[in-house]
């Protein structure tokens, strides 16, 4: 039972809500796409675990992004490649021994979130901008089927990993935006493709937005109750 109360009401729906997707998505389609499954399973679990501040998601969060840069590939998405291949995966290493040094006080496994000052949101979001335009031009060169939306993705999720490795909760701000971009991205491969496992992960991103909104909240409030800015 403790284990079962160790997930809020609502992490459980979520969790919930991508395994029923993956069952319904089989039984629509009757297709098993086992790899785009786990990685959406271990996927949705990691970032559950970052609202909740659990260091453990970066045992879960390796999982997805390595599964998840052969998904991309597959498809073109070259930015999506990059960024999780080469950056998402040295980057659980990372965030994991950052987070130790970070640890709520009385706790081993649960991290202290802390937000920005007003100048630093103005910048952070003047640079997301401008790289974004830049990456776009990059990616459009390179022939990427959607590439300023690509580029929204990549350039947004080094930025707010980031931001989750220095325990900021403005991450969540950049992952919600994320999030829908990608959701739009996949949902056309799966127009384009008629592939079952794009639309297996278009699905969990969709969950992933519902878990960026409950992370800001959380992240949000615990700064919050603390005080915690840079």
């Amino acid at each position: 039972m403790k284990g079962l109360r160790f997930f809020s009401p609502y992490e459980w729906f979520l969790l919930t809500t991508i395994t029923s997707l993956n069952i319904i998505i089989f039984v629509v389609t009757g297709e098993w796409e086992i790899l785009s499954t786990v990685a959406t399973l271990s996927g949705v679990l990691c970032v559950v675990l970052v609202a909740k501040g659990h260091i453990s998601n970066y045992l879960f969060g390796l999982i997805q992004v390595s599964l998840y840069t052969y998904l991309s590939w597959g498809v073109g998405y070259w930015g999506e490649v990059a960024l999780n291949g080469l950056y998402y995966v040295p980057m659980q290493f990372i965030g994991f021994f950052m987070w130790k040094k970070r640890m709520r006080e009385g706790s081993k496994t649960t991290v202290q979130s802390r937000v920005l000052t007003r100048p630093q949101r103005i910048l952070l979001f003047i640079s997301c901008a401008l790289l974004i335009a830049a990456g776009g031009m990059v990616l459009d060169y390179f022939d990427d089927p959607l590439p300023y939306l690509d580029s929204t993705t990549t350039v947004l999720s080094v930025i707010a990993m980031f931001l989750m490795v220095k325990t900021y909760a403005e991450q969540w701000y950049l992952w919600i935006t994320v999030n829908i971009a990608t959701i739009i991205m996949w949902s056309m491969a799966y127009f384009r493709e008629h592939e079952t496992g794009h639309l297996i992960i278009a699905s969990m991103w969709s969950v992933y937005l519902l878990n960026s909104l409950h992370g800001l909240y959380v992240w949000k409030k615990a700064a919050k109750e603390t005080g915690a800015t840079t």
